[in-house]
């Protein structure tokens, strides 16, 4: 299965692979080439094709389908060093790796897979189809319209309209859709893998990523049905497996994040007037950005691995993606501003960045969204609690729910622990309110201080702490005026 990847590289070790991965990266985007590319624009296939060449996605291929051995590190490292060269670099690598393939080689057959590994290796890859113009957010699954009918064994017809996909236009799409049986869409999702040649599209004229080609997608064709990609036979598992998905996703965006975020930094240092008093106040607040960055980087790398379930990860991953594009979105703002007018010139390095970026702060489910989904996963009992019969007592204060909760115990630190019961203001908040009082609007205030706690507790700089603390203070004045 990996006749189209080059057997030099699986042979490499992680630093000659990386090394090998910057060499591709630095070649294309050297100082004699750079001026030749407009990444409001689109970079070429070919120059794309030269990059996956050289492994840029071998990481995220299992070493059964002829990948590089399973190694989370390297698949953060990728994403990173993408994330140096620009925001819409990682994130195509981050559509094609981790929305594309990786889900491909998980739920597919041999076929499916075989065919779908010749498009993103040899040709333009592909896209993951799942967001509706008429649904949106934690409902999409729900309300998803998208359906697929079999008009014989072999032959199905597949109805979807699908907005705002990644790598538009691309070989392939794999649509998320319901099979349609007797004029009835039934619950149970799949995913279907679309060759070009059976969707149209509308080009969408976006604000920012240009260099990532988005359209309103339209398929209403009969295709073979050999394509459909099955999750699960039963609704239940169906939708853990397509929740799985993203789980893994947002997991793994911090690696993007964490590049862009060094890509900002690289910029800044060049640009911004670092004699002015305050000017250096900001570039602080960048500076602090980024040791956070490190933090979540450092969680993936170290607590997730791409052979191992992630469905208990789901209160993590939504932190780590709050979290990580909040505060690079903010970083991208900050930079912005210090450029001044030259921040605004097209063609400067970072006059894109924070439009780029922005969306990041809603892909996946926008961050406000996910914050009270945060809540909602910390108010709940673990499957581990479940097992062991522990129930989860809505009377119970915030504070109580935190110390018995094993996500934020297994980075136990006494000395962050002090800081925490030291901090009046913080400690009178967690036990003034419990479970059963916090509103929709208030899960959203409560979810942001909770997923700066989990990150406090892996803090160890005492610029990093004050700032969380900071921000957190913040946050609880926010929940207090909407009481």
């Amino acid at each position: 299965m990996n006749k189209f990847i080059n057997e030099n590289l699986l042979k490499m070790n992680t630093e000659e692979f990386l090394s090998n991965i910057r060499k591709a990266f630095n070649e294309v985007f050297s100082n004699g080439n750079i001026e030749k590319i407009n990444l409001m624009k689109y970079l070429s296939e070919e120059k794309w094709k030269n990059i996956k060449k050289c492994g840029l996605l071998l990481p995220f291929l299992p070493e059964k389908f002829g990948g590089r051995k399973n190694n989370q590190f390297e698949i953060q490292e990728v994403l990173r060093i993408a994330g140096n060269y620009g925001v819409p670099i990682t994130l195509r690598t981050g559509i094609e790796g981790a929305l594309v393939l990786q889900p491909l080689v998980e739920y597919g057959n041999q076929e499916q897979i075989e065919k779908g590994l010749e498009m993103i290796f040899n040709g333009e890859g592909g896209g993951l189809g799942i967001t509706e113009p008429n649904t949106s957010g934690s409902a999409i699954a729900k309300e998803m319209q998208s359906y697929y009918e079999y008009i014989d064994e072999n032959t199905i017809h597949v109805k979807a309209d699908k907005y705002w996909q990644g790598n538009s236009q691309s070989d392939f799409l794999l649509v998320a859709a319901k099979e349609k049986k007797d004029e009835k869409i039934s619950k149970i999702i799949s995913l279907i893998l679309v060759p070009r040649e059976y969707i149209t599209y509308d080009v969408l004229n976006s604000e920012g990523l240009k260099a990532v080609r988005y359209a309103v997608n339209h398929i209403d064709a009969n295709i073979p049905a050999k394509n459909v990609i099955k999750l699960s036979e039963s609704k239940a598992n169906c939708l853990r497996e397509f929740q799985n998905i993203f789980i893994r996703s947002r997991l793994q965006l911090v690696g993007m994040t964490h590049g862009i975020m060094e890509f900002i930094v690289k910029n800044i240092i060049k640009f911004a007037r670092k004699e002015i008093v305050f000017v250096q106040n900001e570039l602080n607040e960048i500076k602090n950005t980024y040791e956070i960055s490190k933090i979540m980087y450092n969680y993936t790398c170290n607590n997730i691995s791409p052979e191992k379930s992630v469905a208990d990860k789901l209160m993590e991953a939504n932190i780590l993606k709050t979290l990580a594009t909040e505060y690079t979105y903010k970083a991208a703002q900050i930079a912005q501003k210090l450029l001044g007018a030259k921040g605004f010139e097209t063609g400067h390095p970072m006059s894109n960045a924070a439009i780029d970026f922005r969306p990041f702060t809603i892909f996946e489910g926008p961050n406000d969204m996910l914050y009270a989904e945060i809540y909602d996963q910390f108010s709940r009992a673990t499957a581990s609690e479940k097992k062991d019969g522990i129930r989860i007592n809505k009377n119970s204060t915030i504070y109580e729910r935190f110390l018995s909760d094993k996500r934020f115990k297994k980075f136990e630190n006494t000395f962050i622990n002090n800081i925490i019961n030291e901090s009046n203001e913080l400690i009178k908040f967690l036990k003034n309110h419990t479970l059963n009082e916090i509103n929709q609007v208030k899960k959203v205030f409560v979810g942001k201080i909770l997923a700066r706690l989990f990150l406090l507790l892996q803090s160890e700089s005492d610029n990093v702490i004050k700032f969380l603390m900071r921000d957190i203070r913040k946050d609880i004045i926010d929940f207090e005026y909407n009481e």
